[in-house]
C-alpha cells in the first residue's frame, strides 16, 4: 500500500546524495573547461612562435639562396650551436656554419631550395609544439664544373626569444655529393 510519509522520506534522501553528486560532476566539468582553453591558449601561443620562428628560418634560406652570407648569419645567434651534416665534423660553432656554407656558395650557382615542407617541432616528452622548426627539401644548385646537383635535406632549428636560431642540425648526403663534383681520373 502507498505510504506518502515513506515515500517523502525515500525522495528527500535520495536528493541528499544526488545533490552532492550532481555537484561534484558539474566542478568536474568546470575544471576539465578551463584545462581545455588552457591548453587551447598554450597551443596557440606556441603556434604563433613557431610562425615567427619560421619566418626567421625563411629568411636564412632566402639569404642563402641569395648568397648572402651576412644576411644569413644575422637569423643566426652568436652562441648558436650546428651540427654538421659532414661525418667527423666536430667543430659546432656558428663560426664553422658560416664557414661552411660559404664553400657552398663559393662553389655552387643557382642554390634553390625546392619541393619544401616546414613543420612545427615538438617537446619529445609531451609532444606539444615548442616554437622548433624542421624542414624536408631538396636543394639544386649547379657546381662550377657546370654539373647540376639536388640534395635531399632535412634540418631542424631551435630559436631563442629573439627569433634566432641557436642551435641547428642538418642532414645530408655530403660525400656523395662531393664524390658527384670530383673530377674523375
Amino acid at each position: 500500500m502507498f505510504n506518502p510519509i515513506s515515500y517523502t522520506k525515500t525522495f528527500c534522501m535520495t536528493k541528499l546524495f544526488l545533490i552532492p553528486i550532481a555537484s561534484l560532476l558539474l566542478a568536474a566539468c568546470s575544471d576539465n573547461d578551463k584545462k581545455e582553453d588552457d591548453a587551447s591558449k598554450k597551443n596557440a601561443d606556441m603556434q604563433a612562435l613557431y610562425e615567427k620562428n619560421l619566418a626567421g628560418l625563411k629568411k636564412s634560406i632566402s639569404a642563402f639562396e641569395n648568397k648572402d652570407i651576412e644576411g644569413w648569419a644575422a637569423n643566426i645567434a652568436d652562441t648558436a650551436r650546428w651540427d654538421s651534416p659532414a661525418y667527423g665534423d666536430t667543430v659546432h660553432t656558428k663560426a664553422h656554419w658560416k664557414e661552411s656554407l660559404a664553400y657552398y656558395l663559393a662553389n655552387w650557382d643557382n642554390l634553390k631550395l625546392n619541393n619544401s615542407t616546414f613543420l612545427p617541432g615538438i617537446d619529445s616528452a609531451t609532444h606539444d609544439l615548442d616554437g622548433s622548426v624542421r624542414y624536408y627539401g631538396n636543394w639544386d644548385a649547379t657546381h662550377k664544373s657546370g654539373l647540376k646537383t639536388s640534395v635531399n635535406f632535412y634540418g631542424t632549428y631551435d630559436f631563442n626569444t629573439d627569433n634566432k636560431i641557436i642551435s641547428g642540425s642538418e642532414f645530408f648526403d655530403v660525400g656523395g655529393l662531393m664524390n658527384a663534383v670530383t673530377p674523375k681520373k
